[in-house]
């Protein structure tokens, strides 16, 4: 009986050091650095919305697996351990790609359609966006529009000009819904949104031979296994 007891007594105390282990072992100090678009109390109550993520060891454990928490503005942040309470983030946050003009402000936003900042100020050499309405402009929120086929091919756009570093100025939807890009002496005619993905490849391919040219390509016509008549090119007189 004795015996029994003993083990009993060993299993509590045993299960008690683990649970002060789990939930007693908290972080004390959070640094943050890297971020200019979010204020350090928004970091710290998206990564710790939970009491238990305030533990040590449940913390490490997440860092580990690459269990990051999604945080509006940021691609992505590294932890760095300066003791088991202390831990410095670095933000990585996320680029504007592009801005619309409303109000005499410039609306930015990023590669997910998030509006990052507005400002009278031109930040960078980003693509303007023009003939369109979004419902909403304020920061924080995600772009939306009656038609979001266009906002999603605008998106695609901005993105693939954004990550090929394309020299694109201004891009235009008329009245159709027909949207044409600048991008440095050329306009680049893309059409409606119907194979966006396959006109942005043919323009990524085509451009380095034309970048030099002055003039009009029309792609909206580019569609898959119809490579050789995806494009025109006309010289500027």
């Amino acid at each position: 009986m004795r015996n029994i007891l003993k083990k009993i007594m060993i299993t509590l105390v045993t299960a008690s050091i683990f649970l002060i282990a789990i939930f007693g072992m908290k972080i004390q100090h959070v640094e943050i650095r890297g971020n200019h678009k979010v204020s350090d109390m928004e970091i710290v109550a998206s990564i710790f919305d939970r009491e238990i993520d305030k533990n040590c060891l449940v913390f490490y454990v997440r860092e580990k697996t690459k269990q990051h928490k999604k945080i509006n503005y940021v691609n992505d942040y590294y932890v760095e351990w300066k003791s088991p309470f202390d831990i410095v983030i670095d933000i990585h946050e996320k680029p504007s790609i592009g801005y619309v003009r409303k109000n005499l402000k410039n609306v930015y936003f990023d590669k997910d359609g998030i509006i990052n900042e507005v400002t009278e100020d031109k930040i960078g050499n980003l693509v303007e966006v023009s003939g369109i309405e979004f419902k909403n402009y304020e920061r924080g929120q995600k772009i939306e529009a009656k038609d979001m086929k266009t906002i999603n091919a605008i998106l695609n756009i901005t993105n693939s000009l954004y990550e090929n570093e394309l020299p694109a100025k201004h891009i235009e939807i008329d009245r159709d819904g027909e949207i044409s890009v600048f991008v440095g002496n050329i306009v680049v005619v893309l059409g409606d949104t119907k194979n966006m993905e396959v006109k942005l490849q043919r323009l990524n391919d085509i451009y380095k031979e034309i970048e030099d040219l002055k003039g009009t390509l029309y792609l909206s016509n580019a569609r898959e296994n119809m490579l050789d008549e995806q494009y025109i090119f006309k010289k500027a007189e």
